[in-house]
């Protein structure tokens, strides 16, 4: 358990320095994997094919695997020392607060978090003591699930540094150390059970640290009994929304892995994005699949013509490029990385030549963005192949890495067809 000392006296800067440091790590081994590849790898190959020059290449392409496999499980290390940051600093802020409301209560706070009175203890009085020790142990449980979590987490990728498989270091122990990252920021948020507290620990933090939070787990504080109503309304999208942003993350995040709604022989990465839309409240548009302007599936009979009538969706439902296109013709609008928000869209668009299957500029893939924390990383969670939460700036390398230079846009939809 957290003491309420170690809490007031902490420094959340060191957490956030010692993150940035560890995010530099990483990108320096990324730096030196680009140059083994660039420098060292491909020149081997192509000039030097004999036994010798094969086991040079051997040998150089086992340190970028083992450089590999290290920057990302360094990028998880600062996945969740930064995380660990931003929640003492929610921590310290409630604790904050809370010693302020006893000084206007005339209340007094000892050297462990005891609220005590020298007055007469009135009725109003004891309801002021119990409202500031109530936000008193509610730093403190946030504080000390984000230690445990963090620790344990820490303890975990020390033991870790040996790994040389990229695979696992990339979607195993990153994945996890993300994971952590988002329960120790959902952890910040009280349970709900006492809404008199929610409103306190509310209006204890900043503008900045709502936003943080409402961008980290808009699900759980939508359904936060304390807040101010219209905090809910502006994350599902505002009192004029045409759909239900939140809705839709909830969506995501329990059917990412589930292919019952897929469409055979098919990449459903986009059919995920529109069923996505769809079941939060995004209306198809056209009546027949076959329409050039149409955002639909399943409405066409496609038995008549042994198939040759009709199809299972249109083009902008199931095609990453266009439903790229569709959506920013009818409504919505590409937004810069630094504005996006869970429901927002991913597409990414190829820009290079290294995959003989993907063409520069082309769009080719489809997520959608389910979180976003407190240090701007953007989460996202797609289908085919299926991820949940995973890190943008944690995969980037292994994307450009693995499938060459990537341009990402971020859309918001907007439907302007009702």
């Amino acid at each position: 358990m957290v003491e309420f000392a170690a809490l007031r006296t902490a420094d959340p800067g060191q957490l956030r320095a010692a993150a940035d440091g560890w995010v530099e790590l990483s990108k320096e081994a990324w730096q030196a994997v680009h140059d083994l590849h660039a420098n060292g790898i491909g020149p081997v190959k192509e000039h030097w094919q004999d036994r010798v020059g094969q086991a040079a290449g051997k040998k150089l392409d086992e340190q970028a695997r083992i450089l590999e496999s290290g920057a990302d499980i360094m990028r998880g290390v600062a996945m969740v020392v930064d995380g660990w940051a931003s929640s003492t600093e929610y921590a310290q802020r409630a604790l904050t607060h809370a010693v302020e409301l006893a000084g206007t209560y005339e209340l007094e706070v000892d050297d462990n978090g005891g609220v005590s009175t020298t007055g007469e203890v009135t009725g109003d009085k004891l309801t002021h003591m119990n409202e500031v020790a109530a936000l008193i142990t509610e730093a403190l449980r946030e504080a000390t699930q984000a230690d445990a979590l963090a620790s344990t987490e820490l303890r975990k990728l020390a033991g870790a540094t040996c790994e040389t498989d990229p695979e696992k270091a990339l979607d195993q122990l990153q994945g996890e150390a993300s994971d952590t990252q988002l329960s120790m920021l959902s952890g910040d948020i009280p349970d709900g059970k006492d809404p008199a507290l929610v409103a306190s620990w509310w209006a204890s933090l900043t503008p900045e640290e709502r936003r943080q939070l409402e961008l980290s787990d808009p699900v759980k504080l939508a359904h936060l009994n304390g807040l101010p109503p219209e905090v809910a309304e502006e994350l599902r999208g505002g009192p004029d929304r045409k759909w239900d942003r939140v809705k839709m993350v909830e969506w995501v995040l329990a059917h990412w892995n589930d292919d019952s709604g897929d469409f055979d022989d098919e990449n459903n990465c986009t059919n995920f994005a529109s069923e996505a839309l769809l079941q939060s409240g995004v209306r198809m548009k056209g009546d027949w699949t076959v329409e050039d302007d149409a955002w639909n599936r399943g409405r066409d009979p496609g038995w008549i013509g042994l198939g040759i009538v009709g199809q299972q969706h249109s083009h902008a439902w199931g095609g990453a490029q266009n439903l790229h296109d569709f959506m920013v013709s009818n409504g919505g609008h590409e937004v810069p990385p630094g504005e996006v928000k869970p429901g927002d869209l991913v597409f990414l668009e190829d820009d290079n030549d290294l995959n003989p299957d993907l063409k520069p500029g082309n769009i080719h893939h489809t997520a959608i963005v389910t979180a976003v924390t407190p240090d701007g990383d953007i989460r996202y969670s797609q289908h085919n192949d299926s991820r949940k939460n995973v890190s943008m700036d944690g995969r980037s390398d292994h994307e450009a890495d693995s499938e060459g230079r990537q341009k990402i846009k971020y859309v918001r939809v907007e439907p302007n067809w009702y």
